[in-house]
């Protein structure tokens, strides 16, 4: 946060991380979203609380446990059973904690 070319935004690994993101933001003084969004990982109930209002990815947790649950079902059931792939697609909960980046002009070459 003290670099004079600050990043747009932070994606936390957890919602739990993310937290601890608007936290330091708060305490450099600066603010979300805007000067820098923050996103977490999980969609857990408290990313949803109106002082909160974080933006999160969805991982489908409750599908997840459910196709896991009847995939042992299944195999226990038929232990020969061929296995199954099971494709679940995460999707993003946009919330308060992000915008658009403002302007800050090109990055500088590396």
């Amino acid at each position: 946060m003290t670099r004079p070319r600050r990043p747009t935004a932070v994606f936390a690994g957890a919602d739990i991380v993310a937290m601890g993101v608007l936290e330091a933001v708060t305490e450099a003084g600066r603010s979300v979203p805007d000067d820098i969004s923050v996103a977490g990982y999980d969609n857990t109930t408290f990313a949803a609380l109106g002082p909160i209002s974080l933006t999160s990815v969805d991982q489908a947790g409750h599908d997840m446990g459910h196709s896991a649950v009847r995939l042992l079902l299944d195999r226990i059931t038929d232990r020969h059973r061929p296995a199954t792939r099971v494709v679940l697609s995460p999707t993003l909960v946009p919330r308060r904690t992000t915008a658009p980046p403002a302007e800050q002009g090109p990055l500088p070459l590396m």
